[in-house]
């Protein structure tokens, strides 16, 4: 037993530090004075991650980047939830659309998406005041983040058994609404943080979008990031700061998420529905 287990423990190890690496690699040229092309920097430094946090630039774009993503998550909830469950109870039919609408970003590549949506609102008199406005980056976000939301929470709804949930509540007199908020959601709660966290996840790095519709006037994390490695005079140091200070906060995040799902099994695939099935 223990020959064929070294293998896999040996792969395994190797994955780690394939996934580390980039990782490493990151955090050390955050906290470089110099790196001449040896296999570690030749000196350390705080002053990068002081001065990036610092710049007003910086910390206005993270602010937007937040917000976004905030909007993006509460939007794309506003949307899957009432529908999704909709479709497990009345409706089975909504949870096909979903489904399908769920594979366009995959279809498209989040350029021409980005482009379609700024030509689409610009096709309009009443949409054009809007091609090139902050609202329509939200749309954008929330059409591209809308799958990493709708799997888990549909996979968290097939594994509750929401029919039955919803046909129990039924029977003691309680309405839809109130169902879908005092049972079905704290039974989902998993499925919900998770994507919630994907979704925010998405939207927070999302470039394309933000750079297309609005070009700088809305400048958002990754908008700056780009923008400071293609400058000159830009602050590629201060782009690994940022890059590891996204990472430790979506690292934290995610904790978290897992200390409040208390190790419950989650599946981020969509849900098969038994409930049907005779």
């Amino acid at each position: 037993m223990t020959g064929r287990a070294m293998p896999r423990w040996t792969l395994l190890a190797l994955w780690g530090v394939f996934l580390a690496l980039p990782v490493v690699a990151t955090m050390l040229y955050s906290v470089a004075t110099v790196w001449r092309g040896q296999a570690l920097p030749d000196g350390f430094t705080l002053s990068w991650w002081t001065q990036t946090l610092r710049e007003p630039r910086v910390v206005e774009a993270l602010m937007r980047s937040t917000w976004l993503a905030a909007v993006t998550v509460l939007v794309v909830a506003a949307i899957v939830l009432p529908a999704l469950y909709w479709g497990y109870i009345r409706n089975p039919r909504i949870r096909v659309v979903m489904q399908l609408c769920a594979l366009l970003p995959f279809a498209l590549p989040f350029v021409v998406l980005a482009y379609g949506i700024k030509r689409l609102a610009g096709a309009g008199e009443l949409t054009q005041p809007w091609e090139a406005s902050p609202l329509l980056v939200v749309l954008g976000h929330v059409a591209l983040a809308f799958p990493f939301f709708l799997w888990p929470v549909d996979g968290a709804m097939a594994a509750a058994g929401v029919r039955q949930l919803s046909e129990a509540a039924e029977t003691s007199g309680a309405s839809p609404l109130s169902t879908l908020f005092r049972v079905v959601i704290p039974n989902i709660r998993t499925g919900i943080l998770t994507g919630a966290i994907l979704t925010f996840a998405t939207s927070f790095g999302e470039y394309s979008i933000a750079r297309v519709i609005t070009g700088s006037s809305f400048e958002t994390l990754p908008v700056w990031q780009v923008g400071a490695l293609q400058d000159t005079r830009g602050n590629p140091n201060g782009v690994a700061v940022m890059a590891m200070f996204t990472f430790l906060l979506l690292f934290v995040v995610s904790v978290l998420i897992a200390r409040t799902g208390k190790g419950e099994p989650l599946r981020l695939l969509p849900g098969i529905d038994h409930s049907n099935k005779r």
